[in-house]
């Protein structure tokens, strides 16, 4: 919709300032490394990309820990410390396509990630800007809420580029591709729980928030969006660092949460008769199996019977 870079080091570096970069998958290099094939850089403080969707992105319930939707960059953790990130940090803004015209001019509200504002709920005066506390050790993002390691809670969250996006298919973060047949939309769409250091089992990395997040930024009151139509990513950090020059987000790509819909049970995103089809598989290993295998136990009680396809069918035909 809008590519406004601010000057940096790499926006005039064809490799990193085609706009059309940030559409699509994202291509990850894993928790110790980050693949820069496929990004655009924002530039320095102030430097800006405006994305809308194919279709609405709603506050779904139905989403994993409540959370709508990932921002991947290019940020990955130091030797594989978790609590040491070299990780730059992009302010996130949401808005609605209320006036139904298709271009970004409605309300635009901000996501108060967790050094941004007072934190009193007061306003969020732009220019959005994040300094001190965890941002003076720049180009390493330290967890505040863990220095020596020995706390599981994530101290800066609510941005995009501070999290690593894992390679396709590495579903524990290990840096190992466990399942070679993952498809791009169905691992780019799990998000990875903000508030936990480490990438969550299963999720592709990334930066996930939920819409509910958003407030308005001139009185710091919750936006109330039950939906959303555009996303606008601004470098959020002011700092230049010897070699490594200015801090620049690197945005490469945006994804909707996908739902955790209990009857797409071959998880492809939809739901169809493949997955009736998935399940009858499934049910009759597990019923041929003794009940060991409980991956068709669809209402939770440790055996495999007729129950299950009844409870199976009541999800199929509700989700559908």
């Amino acid at each position: 919709m809008a590519y406004a870079p601010a000057p940096g080091q790499y926006v005039n570096n064809p490799q990193f300032n085609d706009p059309a970069r940030a559409l699509g998958a994202p291509i990850g290099g894993g928790p110790q490394n980050a693949d820069n094939s496929k990004l655009v850089t924002l530039g320095g403080f102030g430097g800006s990309i405006t994305l809308g969707f194919d279709g609405p992105v709603h506050d779904d319930p139905r989403n994993l820990l409540g959370l709508d939707l990932i921002v991947f960059g290019n940020a990955f953790y130091l030797q594989g410390d978790v609590q040491r990130r070299f990780a730059e940090c992009g302010v996130l803004e949401l808005s609605r396509d209320v006036n139904g015209n298709g271009l970004a001019d409605d309300a635009w509200y901000v996501v108060p990630g967790s050094h941004l504002g007072t934190g009193d709920g007061g306003p969020i005066e732009p220019p959005f800007l994040l300094s001190g506390g965890p941002f003076t050790t720049w180009p390493l993002l330290l967890n505040p809420g863990g220095p020596n390691g020995e706390w599981e809670v994530e101290g800066v969250f609510g941005y995009a580029d501070t999290s690593p996006v894992l390679t396709l298919g590495d579903t524990d973060a290990d840096g190992e591709v466990d399942d070679a047949a993952m498809i791009a939309g169905a691992f780019y769409t799990v998000p990875d729980d903000p508030l936990l250091v480490g990438v969550s089992s299963g999720s592709g990395g990334g930066d996930a928030i939920d819409i509910a997040w958003a407030v308005d930024a001139a009185t710091g009151a919750p936006a109330g969006l039950a939906q959303i139509d555009f996303v606008r990513i601004t470098t959020g950090l002011d700092i230049e660092f010897g070699n490594f020059q200015e801090a620049s987000v690197e945005v490469g790509g945006v994804a909707r949460v996908r739902p955790v819909i209990r009857a797409d049970f071959n998880q492809d995103g939809a739901v169809t008769s493949a997955d009736i089809t998935a399940f009858l598989v499934a049910w009759f290993a597990g019923l041929s199996g003794g009940g060991g295998d409980l991956a068709a136990d669809f209402n939770n009680d440790t055996v495999i019977t007729s129950a299950d396809i009844t409870a199976f069918l009541a999800a199929w035909f509700s989700d559908l």
